[in-house]
């Protein structure tokens, strides 16, 4: 009988820690922030932050686009333009601040100085992901290449 009261109340601690740990896992989860998708060679903005996803054809020349201050580009390691990307971009502090996905090879977005962090990888082409650091200008436009450089020009069609 002992050693039956003693397998309950092992099963019983077990039951109790693997609740705990669920409740802690959920405590220190930090929420995830929801990717937007960007329409193709349109301004948007989401969550309080103006951006544009473009890079394809005549388009990438539009004047406008020197507005931003940071453009971010995505291209394999013979520096052919790669599209289809998801970023996420983080503050100082680690905290995410945009969190987008792009069709054409350039994320633009207009950031206030300051320091971040971007996080990319690929959506439909298998690549490890890539990140930098990154200070956004107080004028001008800064130009960041995210090169995935496991990713040969005939894994993935370069875009246009």
């Amino acid at each position: 009988m002992a050693k039956i009261e003693r397998m309950r109340i092992a099963l019983r601690t077990l039951e109790v820690l693997a609740a705990l740990s669920v409740t802690c896992a959920a405590a220190f989860a930090q929420p995830s922030t929801p990717v937007a998708r960007l329409p193709l060679d349109r301004e948007t903005e989401v969550g309080g932050i103006e951006v544009a996803c473009t890079g394809i054809g005549q388009t990438r020349n539009d004047p406008k686009w020197l507005d931003y201050s940071v453009r971010v580009e995505f291209s394999n390691a013979r520096s052919e333009y790669l599209s289809d990307a998801e970023v996420t971009v983080s503050d100082a502090r680690g905290r995410p601040i945009l969190a987008a996905a792009c069709d054409g090879p350039w994320i633009l977005m207009k950031l206030p100085k300051a320091g971040y962090r971007i996080e990319a990888r690929l959506l439909d082409v298998p690549a490890a992901p890539r990140s930098a650091s990154f200070k956004a200008p107080a004028r001008g436009q800064m130009r960041l290449v995210l090169q995935f450089k496991d990713v040969d020009s005939d894994a993935a069609p370069p875009a246009n």
